[in-house]
């Protein structure tokens, strides 16, 4: 049992979700959540230019498009296609709402292979940060490179959000799947040599 939980976490650090079935296990992806506040299609305040949908995207992802959002402030989410967050960062818009302006960032992010995934900008809520005016779109995930994003006009440095580490490895450094794979292993491996010497 201990040895098929370490195998799931694997390759769900990997990017892949498997989902048990009576018989047999099947690989599910599920890269772009629930949208919890779409734009106002007649009037929207957040337009995703770039990466459009099944485009293929390498990192550092260029994403760019029109916001009008408070203190000009662009979140930027990029999901595996497990569902689980690779990189969640920020940059700024050309100019603060009530102005629709362009916003750019390149984003790295890290893979171990080429597989479904999820670009979501949206503006984080002045009163609560919960997701507003939330624009996503389903995309194809490829490793290339692992650099410091290029920095453009309109990108604003950011840091990672503090989760214990979780297995995220900070910009420039090794890849996060990386990191995490080699933690749960060593986990792993530190459980099996208790369990024999017990």
């Amino acid at each position: 049992m201990f040895r098929l939980l370490l195998i799931a976490s694997i390759l769900a650090v990997a990017g892949f979700a498997v989902v048990p079935t009576r018989g047999r296990g099947v690989e599910a992806t599920q890269p772009c959540p629930a949208n919890p506040s779409p734009p106002d299609a007649a009037d929207p305040s957040m337009i995703l230019d770039e990466p459009m949908m099944g485009d293929t995207v390498t990192s550092p992802a260029h994403i760019s498009g029109l916001a009008r959002v408070f203190e000009a402030n662009v979140r930027i989410t990029i999901y595996s296609a497990s569902g689980m967050v690779l990189e969640d960062t920020f940059t700024t818009a050309a100019e603060a709402g009530p102005a629709l302006a362009p916003f750019a960032a390149d984003v790295a992010f890290g893979v171990l292979s080429e597989q479904a995934g999820c670009v979501r900008v949206w503006e984080e809520s002045a009163a609560d940060g919960s997701p507003r005016n939330v624009v996503q779109v389903e995309v194809n995930l490829s490793p290339g490179t692992t650099a410091e994003p290029t920095p453009t006009a309109t990108a604003a440095p950011v840091a990672l959000p503090d989760t214990g580490n979780a297995g995220l490895a900070e910009a420039g450094s090794i890849a996060p799947s990386v990191v995490a794979l080699a933690t749960m292993l060593v986990f792993g491996l530190t459980l099996l040599l208790r369990r024999k010497d017990a």
